[in-house]
């Protein structure tokens, strides 16, 4: 039997947090380039900026897939996560259920909106729709 395969970009459970120092950033970071804006000073440590209980940098395509904004430059503790480790499916177990309203969200926010009931398409021609050869005439 084979191993489940986990695609990140499907998920992002893993940057959710439910605090402000759920990713620190270690010594070896400090050659990263990290935009200073993505991270926040708390005691004398730096971290991760959150925002509504994810790490800030997490992203939503318009295909509804999570990404890293500064992947190339993602912090130690990132670039450690495994997909499919032990963390990974705790994250999904634990966290998965806001990463997905994050998608869902991110979605309908990129989709227009249905029109409202009762109402019927219109058809503008040369916006991609070709007229009628001869015109409808409705039956008595």
């Amino acid at each position: 039997m084979s191993s489940p395969t986990f695609d990140c970009t499907a998920c992002g459970a893993c940057c959710f947090g439910g605090h402000d120092r759920y990713v620190a950033l270690l010594p070896e970071d400090r050659g990263r380039a990290i935009p200073a804006s993505a991270t926040t000073e708390i005691e004398g440590r730096r971290y991760m900026s959150m925002a509504c209980g994810h790490c800030a940098q997490l992203t939503v395509t318009a295909e509804g897939a999570t990404l890293c904004a500064i992947y190339e430059d993602r912090p130690t503790a990132c670039r450690a996560f495994r997909a499919g480790s032990f963390e990974c499916l705790k994250a999904r177990q634990h966290r998965g259920h806001e990463a997905e309203a994050l998608r869902a969200f991110a979605m309908a926010q990129t989709q227009p909106a249905p029109p409202p009931p009762g109402t019927a398409p219109v058809m503008v021609p040369g916006a991609g729709m070709a007229p009628p050869e001869a015109p409808v005439i409705p039956s008595p």
